[in-house]
């Protein structure tokens, strides 16, 4: 089964996440697979603009993936994962051409991370934007820099520190998001939006995204060692290693959570 599919749309491609798994956990194999694509998408002059959603009435993305986050028994996994989660924050940025998130149901943890990268963002009114590492021992230093840099330093403080899910119209209001509309509408407004930018002159867009982004792309960098540094922390202390295994039950070492 592929992780991700991929298909054009009138000059838009559609990136489907595709996990087994109804809650798209992002693992490092999805990560790197999810990197390729849109990078290739970003390169073909056959492609104006990428919209990346969950599929029908699946979650973005609930987040990492909790039975490869248990595993982190070294510095050099913990560094390594960090690593790997940046790279994939750094991909969607780094693309030249409009990119919009089509959020359904959840994006939890890496989910509203990356979630948070997109050019633009259609949420539906069922959905919802979580952040609950800190009560699960997990540490949040990678959504502190997100947030603080996208909508300031009180926002940021609020949603990690809360670890409450936020509803569509908090997200509307909080600029989280661009829009919201009904579930089943929501993939045709994402390629709306995506077709409407994706006719912006190519050479204008891009090069006034690469400014617009220069900030979180920076914040990201500048916070990569840090970030390290408290994942090994917590990860070492083995405060989340409870809530995985509640989450993973001795049957299901699949199941999705939120990570870094």
């Amino acid at each position: 089964m592929a992780l991700i599919d991929v298909v054009d749309v009138d000059r838009t491609r559609v990136l489907t996440l595709a996990h087994e798994k109804p809650t798209n956990p992002f693992g490092k194999v999805m990560a790197e697979l999810f990197m390729e694509i849109i990078r290739e998408a970003d390169a073909d002059d056959g492609v104006d603009a990428i919209v990346v959603s969950g599929g029908h009435d699946r979650c973005f993305s609930a987040g990492g993936n909790f039975n490869e986050a248990r595993r982190l028994a070294t510095d050099e996994a913990v560094n390594d994962t960090i690593d790997w989660c940046s790279d994939l924050y750094l991909s969607v940025l780094d693309t030249g051409k409009p990119t919009v998130a089509a959020i359904d149901r959840h994006a939890i943890g890496l989910g509203f991370q990356l979630a948070m990268m997109f050019d633009w963002k259609v949420m539906s009114t069922r959905a919802d934007l979580v952040m609950p590492e800190l009560e699960h021992g997990i540490g949040a230093s990678m959504a502190a820099t997100i947030l603080s840099t996208s909508v300031g330093y009180d926002m940021a403080r609020h949603v990690v520190m809360s670890c409450r899910p936020i509803a569509p119209e908090t997200a509307l209001g909080l600029r989280l998001v661009d829009e919201t509309c009904e579930p089943e509408f929501l993939l045709d407004r994402a390629m709306q939006r995506a077709r409407r930018m994706g006719r912006y002159p190519k050479v204008a867009f891009s090069a006034t995204k690469r400014v617009l982004t220069n900030p979180m792309r920076s914040a990201l960098e500048n916070s990569r060692e840090d970030s390290k540094a408290v994942h090994r922390a917590t990860f070492g202390a083995k405060a989340m290693h409870r809530h995985f295994d509640n989450v993973l039950g001795t049957h299901d070492h699949e199941a999705a959570s939120a990570t870094s």
